[in-house]
């Protein structure tokens, strides 16, 4: 039978193991620099802008196909 105390240990030092490979993992991560991450927000930016237009461009349309119809307000 196992104490509750090594069970304890072995838990923790799986976390700090963990914690270790996730600092040698983010040391491997290729960062953006400034000129990157501004191009990159800008495109982010501009096709969320372009979604929304088209979804509320799709739902007027939906819309004023169903008042057409007679259906809804």
């Amino acid at each position: 039978m196992t104490n509750g105390s090594s069970v304890v240990r072995v838990k923790l030092g799986q976390g700090i193991s963990y914690f270790r490979e996730v600092v040698v993992e983010t040391r491997k991560v290729r960062w953006p620099n400034r000129k990157e991450l501004t191009s990159y927000t800008i495109t982010v930016v501009l096709v969320c802008l372009v979604m929304f237009l088209l979804t509320y461009g799709f739902d007027v349309l939906v819309t004023k196909g169903f008042q057409a119809l007679g259906i809804g307000n």
